[in-house]
């Protein structure tokens, strides 16, 4: 009777070894490693290591981690025919690179005597991997021609145009930023860089953006004697302009679906919005359910064992 009474008390404890064993088995999700693509490299000739040299003006000096980071921006901000970089720290080895937009070196500007160790290397224009520069330094990819602009004249006390600069004057890094935003911009006939600073179109300043038309000369005053002021640049790749009843007719639509609904390309990547997510839930709930009878089927017989077993 003692004995009985023992094994009936052991069943429960069996019963609740039952779900551990029947337990499924946990899943761990599986990750993945996202690569990035190494940059462009560069490489350039050592003209010579000086001990001074004219630095360049101000907006075209920036801090650089190092030689090879100095030649990449010599090659994405043209034009840069050679390129001085400046040790700074070196145990890191970085410093500052000095371009100068438009200009070539002249060896009679520098100095090589006066110092023990002359910390400014000067080198050649970059070759990099790639022969034009990346979409970076065009805008929104902008065009190829606009890398090396070429003023169709020079001027002063030009008129803005007729908005008075309210949507059609932006702030710009140079004449090559300019003109960038002359051909992203769906109409632009011509632009006019006004730099800021000094009369170069290779500092910063204003791009002002005509939208139609051709640059009248006749509209320009004259200019002193620090030299022309404004850059006129003529659009070398403007947009193809489409007439309205092309560009409203190639307006993407939805396309019908076999139930005379409307289906789109987005739609598909999202199941809840054609009305498959309720399917593909209303299946997953229909496996969940048809699977507990027989999880609870098999633990039953277990349970069934066990007390024969224990009886």
């Amino acid at each position: 009777m003692k004995s009985t009474i023992f094994r009936l008390g052991m069943f429960p404890i069996a019963l609740l070894l039952v779900p551990s064993v029947m337990a499924e088995p946990t899943m761990t999700a599986s990750t993945t490693t996202t690569t990035t693509s190494k940059e462009p490299s560069c490489t350039a000739s050592l003209i010579t290591t000086l001990c001074d040299y004219p630095e360049p003006f101000p907006g075209t000096a920036v801090a650089s981690s190092g030689k090879q980071h100095c030649w990449g921006y010599c090659n994405v901000n043209p034009p840069c025919d050679f390129v001085i970089f400046a040790a700074g720290n070196p145990h890191t080895g970085t410093g500052t690179c000095w371009v100068y937009p438009g200009e070539t070196f002249d060896q009679a500007k520098g100095t090589a005597d006066g110092c023990s160790n002359p910390y400014l290397s000067v080198y050649s224009k970059p070759e990099c991997e790639y022969n034009t520069p990346p979409s970076a330094t065009v805008p929104g990819g902008g065009c190829a021609a606009t890398a090396s602009p070429s003023a169709v004249a020079s001027a002063c006390g030009y008129p803005p145009p007729d908005d008075d600069c309210f949507y059609s004057c932006r702030a710009s890094t140079g004449a090559v930023h300019c003109l960038s935003l002359c051909a992203e911009s769906d109409a632009c006939a011509y632009a006019v860089f006004n730099p800021q600073g000094r009369n170069s179109p290779y500092t910063s300043g204003n791009c002002w953006i005509f939208a139609d038309g051709e640059y009248d000369a006749a509209k320009a005053g004259t200019c002193g004697g620090e030299g022309p002021e404004q850059f006129v640049y003529k659009n070398v790749c403007p947009k193809p302009k489409l007439p309205s009843a092309v560009s409203s007719s190639s307006s993407p639509s939805a396309t019908s679906g076999t139930d005379g609904g409307s289906a789109t390309e987005s739609d598909s990547l999202n199941p809840s919005a054609t009305g498959q997510g309720d399917k593909a839930e209303a299946k997953d709930g229909g496996d969940r359910a048809s699977s507990a009878p027989v999880a609870f089927s098999l633990s039953s017989l277990l349970a069934a064992v066990v007390l024969v077993v224990w009886l």
